[in-house]
C-alpha cells in the first residue's frame, strides 16, 4: 500500500515540479509576462465609472450605425429606382 501512495505522490509532483522550475528558468533567461505560473506584479484595474463610459459610448456609436444603415436602405426604394 505505500508504494501505491508512493507512486501517486510521485505522479502529482512530477508535472508540478517540471513547471515549476520551467518558471523559473525562464525567469531566470529574462522573460516578464508570459510566465506559466502567476506572478506577483499587480494587476491592470479599471475603475466601474470607466466601464460604463466605455459601454455608453460603444452604445451611442452602434446607434449611429443603425441610423446610416437606415439611410442607405432609403436609397434603395423603388420609386428612386424608377426616377433614375
Amino acid at each position: 500500500m505505500e508504494a501505491l501512495n508512493l507512486s501517486l505522490l510521485f505522479a502529482i509532483c512530477v508535472p508540478v515540479a517540471a513547471v515549476a522550475a520551467l518558471n523559473v528558468w525562464l525567469a531566470l533567461k529574462g522573460e516578464r509576462g508570459t510566465l506559466l505560473l502567476p506572478s506577483l506584479g499587480g494587476f491592470e484595474s479599471t475603475s466601474y465609472s470607466t466601464l460604463v463610459l466605455s459601454a455608453a459610448a460603444a452604445a451611442k456609436a452602434r446607434a449611429r450605425a443603425e441610423e446610416k444603415a437606415n439611410r442607405i436602405d432609403a436609397a434603395n426604394e423603388e420609386y428612386v429606382h424608377e426616377a433614375a
